[in-house]
């Protein structure tokens, strides 16, 4: 088995803080998008998991929207895709835009409940539904003994990562705590992975 885990692609950002550059960074990160479509398909990626964070927030420009759709749907690889605290499933969101429904594969995780892709892998998706929130997102996914591979997908910050305030907070255990094989995570803009009690990497932004 072999996918690809991204995060944080924030589609739609005014990038305010380049200037005039701001409409060639929104530009690259539609290229970004291409190219992580491409690189799934020459590795032959089974699927690809995005965790979170796809859309700067639920106003962006639907126009916005509809490009990321027509760049995933370029491929026959499924897409799972979890709204994140800048993308929360609310009333309104991107979500709801007709263009999800004539991607045949791409797949948003709008509930917490199992899902299951060939291959015998069983994806365990925590959407988030608010901006905010002090609970743990992965306290819904139960440990099992089956011999499936279990890959969950979250976004919030794992315990350790400094902030004011929790946000989403997510145990460093929370893997072995469920019993999955992987924890795909995002919301902090960096590549961090975490080892369970055997060092092995379990959880990754």
């Amino acid at each position: 088995m072999k996918f690809i885990h991204t995060a944080d692609w924030q589609i739609g950002m005014k990038a305010a803080h380049v200037g005039a550059a701001g409409k060639a960074v929104r530009e690259a990160r539609l290229y970004t998008v291409l190219t992580i479509v491409t690189l799934a398909q020459e590795n032959h990626a089974d699927f690809i998991l995005v965790a979170g964070d796809t859309f700067e927030n639920n106003s962006i420009d639907r126009l916005q929207v509809q490009k990321v759709a027509d760049i995933l749907s370029k491929t026959q690889i499924p897409v799972f895709i979890l709204p994140g605290n800048h993308d929360p499933l609310v009333p309104g969101s991107v979500w709801e835009h007709p263009a999800w429904k004539t991607c045949d594969n791409v797949h948003i995780l709008i509930e917490r409940e199992p899902i299951e892709i060939p291959g015998g892998i069983i994806l365990y998706p925590c959407p988030v539904l608010q901006k905010y929130s002090r609970k743990d997102p992965t306290t819904w996914i139960e440990k099992s003994r089956e011999d499936r591979i279990r890959i969950g997908i979250a976004h919030g910050t794992v315990e350790g990562v400094h902030q004011d305030e929790p946000d989403y907070p997510i145990p460093r255990h929370a893997a072995e705590r469920c019993g999955l094989d992987y924890l795909a995570l995002g919301h902090w803009h960096s590549t961090t992975t975490y080892e369970d009690s055997s060092g092995c990497v379990r959880m990754a932004y």
